[in-house]
């Protein structure tokens, strides 16, 4: 008889422990709508300027809404003038966190915090967000 009592608590112990624990738990923790609110205004959004600069390049990218547009100057040693006259200048648009060329089909960048690279005569470049 005493074996019977054993098996018996054995196979109901389990049991109420299991219908214990789908009871309601008030020890919970519940979400603090003002934190939600905070966690998602603290989101940053990408838009601003990126830069890059070096000893033969300086690169600007700014983004803003769904678009993006640049300025590539390569530094030759002949002047800030001339650099600038032959600085090169694009756009294209934004999706989430890529940038396209104007036609929407070809990546050339990312963002990443406050880092976007995309590259630059073939060379991978990170422009930091000012």
């Amino acid at each position: 008889m005493k074996n019977k009592s054993i098996l018996i608590a054995l196979l109901v112990f389990p049991f109420s422990i299991a219908i214990m624990s789908c009871g309601n738990n008030s020890s919970t923790p519940k979400t603090n709508p003002q934190i939600q609110s905070i966690k998602s205004d603290e989101q940053e959004t990408i838009d601003g300027t990126y830069s890059f600069k070096d000893n033969s390049a300086e690169l600007k990218i700014t983004i803003s809404g769904s678009s993006w547009s640049s300025k590539t100057m390569m530094i030759t040693g002949f002047g800030s003038d001339y650099d600038n006259q032959n600085a090169q200048y694009d756009n294209g648009v934004i999706k989430g966190n890529d940038l396209y060329e104007s036609s929407g089909m070809v990546k050339v960048g990312y963002v990443n915090g406050n880092s976007l690279t995309t590259s630059v005569g073939g060379q991978s470049v990170t422009l930091r967000k000012n």
